[in-house]
């Protein structure tokens, strides 16, 4: 069962590794992305920089949804994380679950932060990332912004200027 999706350019690091895995029990990390999975490099890296006691996997999304799909993940506590909005709307279209989707580190890597729009003091949007963002409500997913458990948990379309 996923506990958590997480949206962060960073994927597994101190944050996600070692505040979060142990927040939330994390059995699992499951990063989804078909471009990050094709780099063996990028895969390894975050293979080690997983908690030892969770078991990490680098996966393209069909790949992912798999596995969440596939019964005996049921009783898993699995952390999913990507570092597009994009990838995570395409897994949630392939699973049955709805687990709340915590955007917490986005958008500063890459780009040009001119084009974006400031939602929070580590998230930046495009306007493509907003569309992608309601069409993952859409599908009846709470999107939260939380980037440590000790933060105060916050309605992410609120943020944005919506409901």
């Amino acid at each position: 069962m996923i506990t958590m999706m997480r949206v962060d350019d960073r994927l597994i690091h101190g944050q996600v590794a070692v505040m979060w895995s142990k927040e939330l029990q994390i059995q699992r990390i499951i990063v989804a992305s078909d471009r990050i999975a094709a780099n063996e490099l990028q895969v390894s890296a975050l293979k080690m920089a997983a908690p030892a006691d969770v078991k990490a996997a680098i996966l393209p999304i069909d790949k992912a949804a798999g596995i969440i799909n596939d019964p005996r993940s049921k009783d898993m506590k699995i952390l999913v994380i990507s570092n597009d909005p994009a990838d995570l709307l395409h897994l949630a279209e392939k699973i049955g679950e709805r687990p709340v989707l915590n955007i917490a580190n986005y958008g500063r890597i890459g780009g040009d932060l001119s084009q974006k729009t400031k939602v929070a003091e580590s998230v930046y949007l495009t306007g493509q990332d907003k569309e992608v963002i309601e069409k993952i409500a859409g599908l009846g997913i709470e999107i939260i912004h939380q980037p440590l458990p000790s933060d105060t948990r916050q309605a992410f379309q609120k943020m944005m200027g919506g409901k």
